[in-house]
């Protein structure tokens, strides 16, 4: 039966087990004081998602103004500058270029008689500062995005949804916001970055970078990236999840866009590898935690709704609340609500009893007193049927 067919009479034919009326002043009193418990803990829990964000972005800030890790300078003073370390990034990034383009040339059957092949490399972009950078710690500096990474965008090959239909398989397909789908083949295979290109920043919660790890797909509403080493992927993941990017953001509020250009010269804090490392080590053991308050938040809510229910069908079973023999019984309950009943006008059945209509006083049947109207009709003159 479903509630379109859900009629009066079903609902008067149901049986119900009748406490003493006592007994059930005392199940409400309980049921309120228990489900006002539940409620409270459901709203605490429902906040918890929201904190546990700005919990993450508030660990994220503290580790890259230097806070997080103020200790392990003090124990570690005498450490390579970030000006020597982004130096060795540098090299190992034009070294992973002449690679790259000396395996296509040899792809294409050419060999370079000379070095002037090299004079093509283009050094990355230094940092846009421009919107303001806060103090760092000694030792530090600002490097753009480029500099610390490699840009694949050239790589992506978007696939609409229909066709994606067509070539389901085990590789995820990801998009500007995460995982959207599988598919049957892969294109990168490699720890990667995925940074959002194009979708709603403005007041944004979710993180616009994403880790992803082995063979995958990448549309073109994602950026991808490659940190150069020693950089540890985590790093420029964690660097970039939640960066205020509004200022070198493009096009419309609804649907703006952070271009490959404005990508590569956002400023990112460089420390020393071995303080890299550290941050890392401790922003993950941090967001690790928060991650399992969120799963025992996720597993508790659907026991807090089962305990409601428990609660209830505790109550009606009579299991609730102590029974007091001094209650006056049930049956004597109904035997008066019966009673009642009768008295106004309706039957055991639940029929209704039409009453005598009462004599008009020759007040209200008397059309020549002064303030009084004619009746109309007789149907304005019928008594109302009682309620009962």
């Amino acid at each position: 039966m479903n509630i379109n067919n859900l009629r009066r009479q079903h609902i008067a034919d149901l049986e119900l087990l009748v406490p003493p009326l006592n007994e059930q002043r005392r199940i409400v009193t309980k049921i309120e004081t228990l489900t006002a418990k539940s409620r409270r803990a459901k709203e605490a829990l429902d906040a918890i998602p929201a904190l546990l964000e700005r919990f993450r972005q508030s660990v994220l800030a503290t580790a890259f103004r230097g806070d997080l890790t103020a200790d392990w300078r003090e124990k570690n003073p005498d450490v390579e500058p970030a000006e020597e370390l982004l130096k060795r990034i540098r090299a190992e990034r034009r070294r992973r270029w002449e690679e790259a383009e000396l395996a296509k040339m040899r792809a294409k059957g050419k060999v370079p008689g000379d070095d002037r092949w090299k004079e093509k490399y283009e050094e990355p972009i230094k940092p846009d500062c421009s919107n303001g950078v806060h103090d760092l710690p000694e030792l530090w500096t600002w490097v753009s995005v480029a500099e610390l990474s490699e840009c694949l965008d050239f790589m992506r090959v978007p696939i609409n949804r229909e066709a994606r239909a067509k070539r389901v398989g085990p590789y995820p397909y990801w998009g500007a916001n995460g995982q959207v789908g599988s598919i049957d083949s892969y294109i990168f295979d490699d720890e990667l970055v995925l940074v959002t290109e194009d979708e709603t920043f403005y007041g944004r919660t979710k993180p616009i970078a994403y880790r992803v790890s082995g063979k995958c797909w990448v549309n073109n509403h994602a950026h991808v990236l490659r940190s150069v080493p020693p950089v540890p992927v985590d790093y420029l993941w964690r660097t970039l999840m939640y960066y205020p990017v509004e200022p070198w953001l493009s096009g419309t509020t609804g649907r703006a866009k952070l271009t490959q250009a404005a990508l590569n010269l956002l400023p990112i804090p460089l420390p020393p590898l071995g303080e890299m490392t550290q941050i890392t080590s401790r922003v993950a053991q941090a967001l690790d935690k928060a991650e399992r308050v969120l799963g025992a938040t996720s597993v508790l809510m659907p026991e807090l709704i089962a305990l409601d229910r428990a609660i209830l069908a505790k109550a009606f079973r009579g299991e609730l609340v102590p029974q007091d023999p001094t209650d006056e019984p049930a049956s004597v309950l109904l035997e008066r609500l019966r009673a009642e009943r009768e008295q106004n006008g309706k039957t055991t059945n639940g029929a209704s009893r039409r009453r005598a209509p009462a004599s008009p006083s020759p007040a209200q049947s008397d059309p020549t007193i002064p303030g009084r109207k004619p009746h109309a009709s007789r149907r304005s003159q019928a008594p109302a049927r009682p309620r009962g």
